[in-house]
């Protein structure tokens, strides 16, 4: 890539999420020699996020040759300037004209499938990165995978063939409903309701390419890999499982995308399954939530979630909500559409709006997860990420990315639009732990 006068541009740094990613580069940026410059269309704003500590460039996205210019302006852009449906794909035209990698954090994966569909082969012929969903969603879960089937494959001998994962927060939970989630989130699942007339929430080989390995089987991996949207038990973590939160049908597609790319560790017939263990806990995690959901008895209560009954209980509070959005995505009526953006409009945060300080220093996250080989070895582990998931863990996790393909640390070799596994590898898992990410494996 040819000399260009900044290593790594941040476009959208001044919504709630840009601030927190800004704080993250001036920490991790410290004495490395990068060039960095924040990106928008109001200089003051970004010069009082940056304070000194990055050049501002003028762009915005009403001016398509602002951007342009601003692609040429770099090699690596991190763009925030979502939601991406609406404003993402001229972004990542101007980054392939201009010779720029793109990451973001878009979790539309009805837009990803379009950005696979259309500029795929072009990134790949221009040698360039297009990589979605850079953040909490779904980084340290694609990249998790990556590294276990690297880890079966040497300890082994064996292509991954069952990877669970069972999420837990940390930390003293949420007291009010922007804790859990920012404006900026809920504007997008606003947007997924209101534009996505796809099948995406529902179908999990959403992402796959079109021509599929050898015993690869869209149907099959559809069917194996299909997001439970409803409690269940599983017996081997002895607990009622829930959907993951915010949404269970975002890293699934990109799992199994990254899985199919580098299926030289990863059996065809790879299964992939994630949830919240409703035996850990996640009360403290409901709070203001439970008030606008259907909640359970036992969760407006305030009882643990210890007993079998409270589990499902629990487990059904959070499930709900998700189920609707995924069968209002899906479906051809605008009724189911509207009531929930109404709901989103009525009870959420507003863009720019985000977790307190507090929330943000004080949770955490743990992925425990298991893994079965084709010839049935085992592995297990957990990964420890430090900070809030979506606002503080995801920023940093993204600068951590983002300043390692600056300085060809990662993605070397690796071209097109993909997902984080496929283009970081088993290589992010070191580079997270300047994120606050850190792991561990043991055989069973």
């Amino acid at each position: 890539m040819t000399k260009k006068p900044f290593d790594l541009m941040v476009l959208g740094a001044t919504g709630f999420t840009g601030h927190q990613l800004v704080r993250a580069l001036r920490r991790q940026v410290a004495g490395r020699g990068l060039r960095v410059a924040l990106a928008g269309r109001r200089p003051d704003a970004l010069a009082a996020v940056s304070g000194g500590s990055f050049q501002v460039l003028p762009a915005d996205l009403d001016d398509p040759a602002s951007i342009a210019k601003l692609a040429r302006s770099g090699r690596v852009l991190l763009n925030l300037a979502g939601p991406y449906a609406l404003t993402g794909e001229q972004v990542v035209q101007a980054c392939l004209a201009g010779g720029c990698h793109h990451l973001d954090l878009s979790g539309e994966t009805f837009w990803m499938r379009q950005m696979v569909q259309r500029h795929h082969e072009e990134a790949q012929r221009k040698g360039l990165l297009v990589v979605n969903a850079c953040g909490y969603e779904a980084l340290p879960f694609d990249v998790l995978a990556q590294t276990v089937a690297a880890e079966m494959l040497t300890r082994h001998g064996q292509r991954l063939a069952d990877l669970d994962v069972a999420v837990r927060f940390t930390g003293p939970g949420i007291r009010r409903l922007s804790d859990a989630v920012s404006g900026g989130t809920l504007a997008s699942m606003g947007t997924v309701l209101a534009l996505d007339r796809s099948n995406s929430l529902q179908r999990m080989d959403c992402l796959l390419p079109d021509e599929l390995p050898e015993g690869w089987n869209a149907n099959a991996v559809a069917q194996r890999n299909a997001a439970p949207l409803s409690p269940w038990w599983d017996e081997r973590w002895n607990s009622v499982m829930a959907p993951t939160l915010p949404a269970p049908f975002i890293n699934p597609p990109l799992v199994l995308r990254s899985a199919v790319l580098r299926s030289e560790a990863f059996a065809p017939g790879f299964r992939y399954r994630e949830g919240m263990a409703m035996r850990d806990g996640v009360e403290p995690w409901l709070g203001p939530i439970a008030g606008v959901l259907p909640a359970s008895p036992w969760v407006q209560a305030g009882l643990g979630a210890t007993s079998r009954a409270a589990q499902w209980s629990t487990a059904a509070t959070l499930s709900a909500p998700l189920a609707a959005m995924s069968a209002a995505a899906g479906a051809p009526s605008e009724l189911g559409r509207q009531a929930l953006q109404r709901l989103i409009e009525l009870v959420g945060p507003k863009p720019g709006e985000g977790p307190s300080p507090e929330a943000l220093d004080t949770m955490g996250y743990a992925l425990r997860w298991r893994a079965v080989g084709e010839g049935g070895g085992a592995l297990h582990g957990e990964l420890v990420a430090q900070g809030h998931p979506g606002y503080r863990s995801t920023p940093e996790m993204m600068a951590a990315v983002g300043l390692a393909l600056a300085e060809g640390r990662l993605g070397t070799g690796r071209a097109g639009v993909l997902s984080p596994g496929a283009a970081f590898g088993p290589e992010a898992m070191p580079v997270l732990a300047d994120a606050g990410v850190t792991w561990t494996l043991e055989n069973d």
